[in-house]
């Protein structure tokens, strides 16, 4: 290759490379105009949906009255304005994620326990949501809030595929749920033993080890193999 051939290459290339830098650079700074009620509005319109999805959503809304609606739009936007100072808003956004996908285990489970057991434990703790209606329009709020945030996170972050670390997490949720609904059963009929409290640390142990390691999968990396589960409210 002549001298003149190998500058005009090296020049092509330095434009190439800055030509994917500032794309890289845009995707950066749009990320930045992306706000939580576009991802609001994108959710709450029904009409590019099939109607197996477009059922789901309506489902859930019909859980929601004006009111709760209007406090999960209003509990989004001030999560918002929170990642604003945040240094790490991906992270943050993807704790989230996943404690809410704690809370829709444990909530669903307490449904699951014997009525009078519900009452009883209900009657001890007014921090307990204080019926089963009143539990039931949490579990669709909590779902509908982190249908919105995926959404947000697929927007701002490119944070959302098919078989990503969210369905990682979900799988992990459902492969506990066993563990958890025994150890509250137990514990609730006073049975544990030593045995059931170190299974139930070593699951608590492992379920911080895979949040440790989810948390730095880079964003739209996606599991083959893994196809994301159903909504645990279908």
């Amino acid at each position: 290759m002549s001298w003149q051939a190998f500058t005009g290459f090296l020049v092509l290339a330095a434009a190439a490379l800055l030509l994917l830098q500032g794309r890289r650079l845009g995707r950066r700074l749009l990320s930045r105009f992306v706000r939580m009620e576009q991802a609001w509005l994108s959710w709450m319109d029904f009409a590019p949906l099939g109607e197996n999805e477009r059922t789901r959503r309506l489902a859930l809304l019909e859980h929601l009255n004006d009111a709760v609606r209007a406090s999960v739009h209003s509990n989004l936007l001030e999560f918002e304005a929170a990642l604003k100072a945040d240094k790490t808003p991906l992270l943050t956004l993807r704790r989230e994620l996943m404690d809410s996908v704690d809370r829709r285990l444990l909530n669903l489970e307490i449904l699951q326990l014997p009525p009078e057991v519900r009452q009883r434990l209900r009657a001890q703790s007014n921090d307990m949501l204080q019926s089963d209606e009143e539990a039931g329009t949490y579990i669709a709020a909590n779902e509908v809030r982190m249908a919105v945030l995926r959404e947000y996170a697929a927007r701002r972050f490119g944070d959302r595929v098919d078989g990503d670390w969210f369905d990682v997490y979900e799988k992990a949720s459902r492969l506990k749920q066993r563990g958890a609904r025994n150890f509250i059963q137990r514990t609730l009929n006073g049975t544990q033993t030593g045995a059931d409290d170190a299974r139930y640390q070593n699951m608590t142990r492992v379920d911080q080890e895979i949040r440790t390691r989810l948390l730095k999968v880079p964003a739209g990396t996606r599991f083959e193999g893994l196809s994301p589960g159903k909504p645990a409210t279908e």
